[in-house]
């Protein structure tokens, strides 16, 4: 076994403080940039599924043809009440989302900026008493919310909705009637919803009548949050709801819908946005780049530096050291480049991303799991170059020295 010391490793490092410094900025330059690219691949699913997964819900029924929360796909309410006649349910219960017909637009005045036609806005809209959020913050505004033509705003939404502090100052339209905020919520921005609201189901008719072509714009439901009793086999539920070909069970439910566990739905959503649209590659993409980046500079680091000293290296070699002390050696460097170049890249990265979250309303989220991900990225990138460079010092010649 070979013993190369790390203080050695250490003193090669430091010994020359300007180099070291251009160094860790290289390297944290190719962290800050994985842990960007990560952070907006992960708040792209995360903020597409928080609707979602804010939901109380144990089964989700939708139309047969959704495929996304983008899809308008909606089916008839009398699908709820046989929903509700499966054994173990214990209430279904509608989710109306409204995003083609509604469009948020500051009324006219001296102090509103043009928005002209205005801004698309989801509204979501619910009974209000339902147990369908998890949020009980919502259920704090009830009574305002029961009066017509209000609405509760998203803390989050883009600063152009121009929704300021003071909920009773805002003079806005939706789909061109007035709209008067009693309120806020939180939800948060995704990659295609730049703005919510939450108002009841008897606004909701108000501003959208035409949802269901001159039927009542109430019997088109986008999404059914179905809570099961408690001790329910949610399997059994789902085998009852969409039929079971392999036990012979048939379909409590028409063709036009199907349902879902929680867990299938936020998987499903995730998935369409991973494979069904470019943005997550280019994420990807970009987590790869910043990687060969990474590549890139350490290798050029490290080469300079061991170029540097050939004529030293070539002295160990002449004192008897073999190969594998010289592979211990640069590797220990790579490995000590990787962390110290980590460090501060993660700080930085910490702080932009609550900057980001706070400007984007995105859920950019630095957990243990994304943080362990780019410092395995960062220790592989490194020694990976360290390997690369070694063949520098692996060919020195005690020769040179003459």
């Amino acid at each position: 076994m070979f013993h190369c010391p790390v203080p050695l490793a250490w003193k090669n490092l430091t010994h020359n403080r300007r180099r070291l410094a251009v160094a860790l900025l290289g390297i944290g330059f190719a962290v800050l940039l994985m842990f960007m690219e990560t952070g907006f691949e992960n708040a792209l699913y995360d903020s597409a599924v928080k609707l979602i997964d804010d939901l109380d819900a144990d089964v989700l029924v939708v139309h047969r043809a959704h495929y996304s929360l983008l899809a308008r796909q909606t089916f008839g309410k009398k699908r709820l009440d046989q929903i509700r006649a499966c054994p173990g349910v214990q209430g279904a219960y509608p989710l109306y989302i409204e995003t083609r017909r509604s469009e948020w637009q500051l009324a006219d005045g001296p102090d509103a900026p043009p928005q002209y036609p205005g801004y698309p806005i989801r509204t979501l809209a619910y009974h209000l008493g339902d147990p369908v959020f998890r949020a009980r913050g919502i259920e704090d505004y009830h009574a305002e919310l029961g009066q017509p033509d209000t609405a509760l705003a998203d803390v989050k939404c883009k600063a152009k909705y121009h929704i300021p502090g003071e909920l009773s100052q805002t003079a806005a339209t939706l789909s061109g009637r007035p709209i008067r905020l009693v309120g806020r919520f939180e939800l948060g921005t995704d990659f295609a919803n730049e703005g919510n609201l939450v108002m009841s189901t008897e606004n909701f008719a108000r501003y959208f009548p035409d949802r269901a072509l001159g039927a009542d714009p109430l019997d088109a439901v986008d999404l059914a949050v179905v809570q099961l009793d408690e001790g329910t086999d949610v399997d059994e539920v789902l085998d009852y709801l969409n039929g079971n070909p392999d036990s012979g069970r048939p379909r409590a439910l028409p063709d036009d819908v199907v349902a879902f566990t929680k867990e299938q739905f936020l998987e499903t959503e995730t998935a369409f946005w991973r494979t069904a649209t470019p943005i997550g590659f280019i994420f990807s993409l970009g987590t790869i780049i910043g990687f060969v980046v990474g590549v890139i500079i350490c290798y050029q680091i490290i080469f300079a530096d061991v170029a540097d000293h050939v004529a030293e290296f070539a002295t160990l070699k002449a004192m008897g050291y073999r190969n594998r002390y010289f592979v211990g050696f640069v590797l220990q460097e790579a490995l000590l480049l990787s962390l110290l170049s980590f460090l501060p890249g993660l700080a930085i990265s910490a702080a932009f991303y609550h900057v980001l979250a706070r400007q984007t309303g995105l859920l950019l989220v630095l957990n243990f799991q994304r943080i362990m991900l780019v410092l395995l990225l960062t220790i592989f990138m490194c020694v990976g170059s360290g390997c690369l460079a070694m063949r520098k010092v692996l060919s020195a010649d005690p020769a040179e020295l003459f």
